[in-house]
């Protein structure tokens, strides 16, 4: 049987179990941050300086401030779950698409709780190094959010009179 080696970021050798390994790593952040909502134990699966690059919302920068963020989301959806579609990964990257749900208690992005049960799709790229993540891109999908809360109706689903 062979091993495929790939070379990732930073000239480091990647091979299958190194890849399994990445999976690992970070379907136990996601199950820690967003199924488990064990806010005080998210910075162990992080580097210090992880980035955290959210589109149109910023980026986050470092570990103790993407902690907040995380502790920020659970808050307003307590009852939140991603349940992973599917998972994908090469080099030091680790793709995860995912379906995101939960029960809209607290303020988030500016927008009073709404007591709805709220739906979205997310993908969510990751870099780990040394067995920590130290950068996510994530691009959920914020209009279904802030349309599932009943805070934005596009045009296109709003009743014609």
């Amino acid at each position: 049987m062979s091993t495929k080696t790939t070379q990732a970021k930073g000239g480091e050798m990647t091979t299958q179990n190194n890849l399994e390994e990445n999976k690992r790593i970070v379907r136990a952040f996601i199950e820690t941050a967003f199924n488990k909502h064990q806010t005080d134990r998210v910075g162990e699966h992080l580097t210090p300086d992880m980035r955290w690059h959210g589109g149109t919302l910023g980026t986050v920068e470092g570990r103790d401030n993407f902690v907040g963020l995380v502790g920020a989301i659970v808050s307003a959806l307590p009852d939140l779950r991603n349940v992973e579609q599917d998972i994908i990964a090469e080099r030091d990257i680790v793709s995860v698409r995912a379906v995101v749900e939960g029960t809209h208690k607290g303020d988030l992005l500016g927008i009073p709780a709404s007591g709805k049960h709220v739906r979205w799709d997310a993908v969510d790229v990751y870099r780990v190094e040394d067995g920590k993540i130290a950068e996510e891109w994530a691009a959920d999908d914020l209009l279904a959010f802030v349309y599932g809360v009943g805070a934005y109706t596009p045009p296109w689903l709003a009743q014609k009179s």
